[in-house]
Parts: structure tokens; C-alpha cells; sequence
């Protein structure tokens, strides 16, 4: 007798799968067990019979069908950015299901057919008794159903965390090879289950996977709530927008609410708003929570084992708070004064909300907890920053000097991926040569050995993968002129450069304590227009060639007050 019948193995196997692609099991299932029979490299025999007597054989043939056209349905909208952001997320609360489902058809399968192999492990067992095969074939479906929901739990949390993940990494085409890879997942282990369940290298190859699940699974169900988060607040925002719903204020849940009573805060005067952090002191990685903007403190509250944990900033500890905002997302940075005298920042990144229903939130919340609003390349706000005080002292924080010209940058990046990509036939084309220019030479050394590796690609598929490394070198070429632009328009603002930054993100909207405001020049009003942060090349290089904006000298030296601001400022660019 095996130590594990092959029906279970196949049962987990199919559930794993789905977890990447639903439908990809579900379909060869049927499609597989729709014929009279099929080679043993595709299915096993004995379960082959099982599921070959669930129905008719047209009922079979048409549910196969149309699990793979839905598969493939799926597959090819899990490849489009614009889709994908929203269906991975989604996608979650059924993909667990259909793991269970399938590994229920399996389980049924093999536990109602006339000669199955729960009946010959029943007679197996040292003592037979007339209800031993009905005793085990109770407990193959049990432990199938069982197995498929643990196993379909960790594939659905590995491909929506591991998603999310990706999003942070700025590298063209990583979402949708992680996309292919999902699916050649759920094809190859669906076939290995149902033909080779009774192997043991697939037996082990399910253990291992199980072990890595779980050992990985609490980190990755949280960045699959988080995701799946991200999605939801996607279709709100969506649904929001077209049919004019009016912003809604966020309360705070009763654990937050009792949390913060305790610690003597009126949750009448407390702003809130919804958001995540990829790591946090004292809250640890990968927690959803909620910013609380609360009378003369800020804080990122969140629940551990069921217990609040609150990143608590006193105003007095308090350096600044920055929203930046991208096409894509915005995210509030944190600056605090640490015990040794450092500073420290924490970045939350907001779920997807309409504009209205951010800024009059955070307008409102800086000044409860007793902050003013100034310009964001202020020396005020600049103040505030990691690295602005040691910019003429330290290795990794250099002067606003050191960035370079990015016209000359721009111009040398794009010249020498022309010159040498034309001189070399598509084959070697320079990567990020602007780099050279910058103080960043450790990615221009980093952009030679990829163009090198490319260029080996081409050579090594004979010509055949040519057009896809022209087109990877393209695109990661524009990626290295957006992530120069960023550098130059955060010397620009910040008034400093971070060798380490990539891809930095600038604030447009400062908030720093009172006490903190250096001059009443430094202060923002209205009639004040908001720093270019995000663009192209060009676009920036058009910034910075205008002079800096001085201040008027009639700055009103009140603080902001709540919605004043906002008058003027709200316009139609949304970012998600």
C-alpha cells in the first residue's frame, strides 16, 4: 500500500495550480477525462476511470471546454497592466475556492467508482472489516478536500504577494514573465499530478512546497491582504468616479478607537486614512493599518495576533510629514527625531482613494496635530530630511552640485544607444551610459555588464532573441533617463542627492511642527503652485533650466488652516 494514495497527491497538486490559474485544473481535468482513454503520461489510469465515470462524455467535453476557454481568458488579462492591477488582487477571493473544487471533483472521483484505489488500500489494511473501505474512502475525501485548501491557500498568496512585490522593483516585463510563469505552474504541476501522483519524486517535490508555504506564508498573506486591498479600493474608486458618490470620512474601528482612548486621544478631533507599510519600527513588515493624524501626535496603527500596535510620533519627536503622489500611487512620508539625535523616516503608502478624499483629510489632520504646511524646497522643510545635514560631510548624501547637468546625462544615454546599437547591428546596445556623468557610476558599471549579458543573449539564440533584447534595452534605458530626472528634481527640491535612491520620491506637500518653521517666507498659501516632482527628461529638464521661484516677501505667518489651502489647489489629476 502507499504511504499516500495518488488521488491525494493529485488532489493537492490541482489545487496548487489553481491558485496561479483556476481554471487551467479544472479544465484539463475534464478535457482529460472526457475520452475513452488517454496515454498514462497524461493521467493516470486507474483515475483516469474514476473521473471518466463522473457524467456522460459530452457533459465532460463541454465543462473542459469551457474551464479552457475561461483559462485562457484569464491568462491573457493577467497579461494586460491595465487589467492585472485589479484582477490579481480580486482574483483572490475565488481562486481558493476553485482549489477546493477541484480537488472535491478528484476526491468524489475516486471515492464513488466501482474499483478505486481507496477499496484496494481498505483490503490493505492488517484488519478488514465491512465498513474499512467505506471508513477510508470517507477519509481520502477528507483529507483531499483538506489538502487542496491548504495547498490552494499558499499558491493563491504566493502569486498575489509575490505581485506585489514586483510592483516595487521598476524592471520592464517582470509582472508579466512572473504571469508566464504562473501559468506554465499550473499547466506542468496539474499534468504531474494527475499522470505521476503515484511518484515519489512528486511526493516530495509536494512536500517541499508545503514547507516553504507555510514557513513563507505569514508574510506573503499579508501582502495578499494588502493587495487584494489595493484592488477593492481600485473598484471603489472607479465606481466613485462615475457616479459622483461624495467622499466619505473614515472611522476609526473599535480595537483603534479603545487603543487610542487609552492613550488620552479625543478620536473626535483624529483624522484617519487608510494605508500600508512594506516595514515599519515597532510594527513590523508588510502591515495594513490605518494614519491617524490626532491632536499634537501622528501615528500608523495596526493589528498583530488580534492586538493594536501603534507607531506612535509625538509632535515633539516629530521632524516633518511629506505626501508625495506619482501617476500611480501616493504615499505619506514620516520623519521622526530619534533618542541618539538621528532622524528617522517611515514611508506609508495610501490605498487608492479619489484626490477629495486625501487632502481635506490631511489638511485637517496636520493642523489638529499642531503642524504647518510650507514649501516643500524650503529650507524649512529641507531641514526635516535624512542627509540634508550631512550633504557637504558625507560619502552617500552629496550637494545639490554633485547631480550634474541632465541635459548631458539625457543626451549621452540616448547618443551612445544609438551610436553603438546602429555601429553593432541591434547586438550591443549601452545601457544607462548618461550614468557616467552623475554620481551614480556604480550603475553605469551596473548598465554595461546588462548590456553585455544582453548581448550574449543574442548571440547565444543565434539571432533569434534579438527584437526582444532591442526592445529590453529600450525600455531599460527610459527607465535609467526617468530615474536620472528623479535625482535631478529631488537635488532640485530636497536640495541634496542620495547616491542610494532609486527611482526617489519627492514630496509636494510638506507638514513640519510650528516650532520648526524658520522664516515666515517659508510658508505655503494658495497662491503658491505646487513643485514639479514627476515627468519625463525633458519636462524636467525644462524645470531646471527656469530659476527658482523666490517667495514673496508678504507671506501671511498663520498657519494653514483646514480647507483654506485647498482652495485653487484640487485639480483633475488623480492619482491612484
Amino acid at each position: 500500500m502507499d504511504p499516500i494514495p495518488p488521488s491525494i497527491v493529485a488532489a493537492v497538486a490541482c489545487s496548487a495550480a489553481a491558485g496561479k490559474n483556476p481554471w487551467i485544473p479544472l479544465g484539463l481535468l475534464f478535457l482529460l477525462a472526457a475520452p475513452d482513454g488517454v496515454p498514462s503520461l497524461l493521467m493516470e489510469t486507474d483515475l483516469h476511470t474514476a473521473l471518466h465515470g463522473l457524467g456522460p462524455s459530452e457533459l465532460l467535453w463541454v465543462l473542459g471546454i469551457g474551464f479552457l476557454a475561461l483559462a485562457v481568458a484569464e491568462s491573457l488579462a493577467d497579461k494586460l497592466p491595465f487589467i492585472e492591477r485589479w484582477l490579481v488582487p480580486v482574483s483572490t477571493a475565488w481562486r481558493p475556492f476553485a482549489a477546493v473544487a477541484v480537488a472535491a471533483i478528484i476526491g468524489y472521483a475516486v471515492t464513488t467508482a466501482p474499483v478505486h484505489e481507496t477499496l484496494a488500500a481498505a483490503r490493505a489494511l492488517p484488519i478488514a472489516t465491512a465498513d474499512s473501505g467505506l471508513w477510508w474512502s470517507g477519509s481520502v475525501m477528507l483529507l483531499a478536500i483538506l489538502g487542496g485548501a491548504v495547498f490552494g491557500w499558499i499558491a493563491t498568496i504566493g502569486k498575489t504577494g509575490v505581485r506585489l512585490l514586483l510592483s516595487l522593483v521598476p524592471l520592464p516585463a517582470l509582472k508579466l514573465a512572473h504571469s508566464f510563469l504562473d501559468d506554465l505552474f499550473a499547466l506542468v504541476v496539474t499534468i504531474a499530478g494527475l499522470a505521476f501522483g503515484d511518484s515519489l519524486i512528486v511526493l516530495l517535490a509536494a512536500v517541499v512546497y508545503l514547507v516553504v508555504g507555510l514557513a513563507t506564508g505569514p508574510l506573503l498573506a499579508r501582502l495578499t491582504w494588502i493587495h487584494f486591498r489595493i484592488g477593492w479600493g481600485l473598484l471603489r474608486k472607479a465606481l466613485r468616479r462615475a457616479t459622483g458618490e461624495q467622499p466619505r470620512t473614515h472611522r476609526a474601528p473599535r480595537w483603534l478607537e479603545r487603543a487610542l482612548v487609552a492613550r488620552g486621544v479625543d478620536t473626535s478631533k483624529a483624522a484617519l486614512l487608510p494605508c500600508y507599510a512594506y516595514r515599519a519600527p515597532e510594527v513590523g513588515r508588510c502591515r495594513a493599518g490605518m494614519l491617524v493624524l490626532a491632536p499634537d501626535a501622528v501615528c500608523f496603527a495596526t493589528r498583530v495576533w488580534l492586538r493594536p500596535r501603534l507607531l506612535w510620533i509625538d509632535e515633539e519627536r516629530l521632524a516633518r510629514a511629506g505626501l508625495s503622489e506619482t501617476a500611480t500611487a501616493r504615499s505619506l512620508s514620516l520623519v521622526e527625531h530619534t533618542s541618539a539625535g538621528g532622524l528617522r523616516d517611515v514611508t506609508l503608502h495610501l490605498f487608492p482613494a479619489v484626490e477629495q478624499e486625501v487632502l481635506p483629510v490631511l489638511e485637517t489632520g496636520a493642523a489638529h496635530a499642531g503642524l504647518s504646511r510650507v514649501r516643500a524646497d524650503s529650507d524649512s522643510a529641507r531641514r526635516g530630511l535624512p542627509g540634508f545635514a550631512q550633504r557637504n560631510s558625507s560619502v552617500r548624501y552629496l550637494p545639490v552640485e554633485a547631480a550634474g547637468s541632465l541635459r548631458a546625462q539625457a543626451l549621452l544615454t540616448i547618443a551612445c544607444a544609438v551610436f553603438f546599437g546602429v555601429l553593432s547591428g541591434g547586438v550591443f546596445i549601452p545601457i544607462g551610459a548618461g550614468y557616467a556623468l552623475s554620481p551614480f557610476l556604480r550603475r553605469f558599471f551596473l548598465g554595461l555588464a546588462m548590456s553585455g549579458y544582453l548581448s550574449l543573449c543574442v548571440l547565444g539564440s543565434l539571432g533569434i532573441g534579438w527584437p526582444l533584447t532591442v526592445l529590453y534595452a529600450v525600455v531599460l534605458n527610459t527607465i535609467a533617463l526617468r530615474d536620472l530626472a528623479r535625482a535631478a528634481i529631488k537635488a532640485r527640491v530636497d536640495g541634496f542627492v542620495d547616491k542610494r535612491a532609486f527611482l526617489p520620491s519627492v514630496c509636494q506637500r510638506v507638514w513640519i511642527p510650528e516650532r520648526a518653521v524658520a522664516s515666515p517666507q517659508h510658508r505655503w498659501r494658495a497662491g503658491d503652485a505646487l513643485p514639479v516632482t514627476d515627468g519625463s527628461w525633458r519636462a524636467i529638464v525644462a524645470v531646471l533650466a527656469q530659476p527658482p521661484v523666490e517667495p514673496p516677501e508678504d507671506h501671511s505667518t498663520g498657519s494653514t488652516q483646514p480647507g483654506v489651502s485647498l482652495a485653487g489647489e484640487l485639480t483633475s489629476r488623480d492619482t491612484t
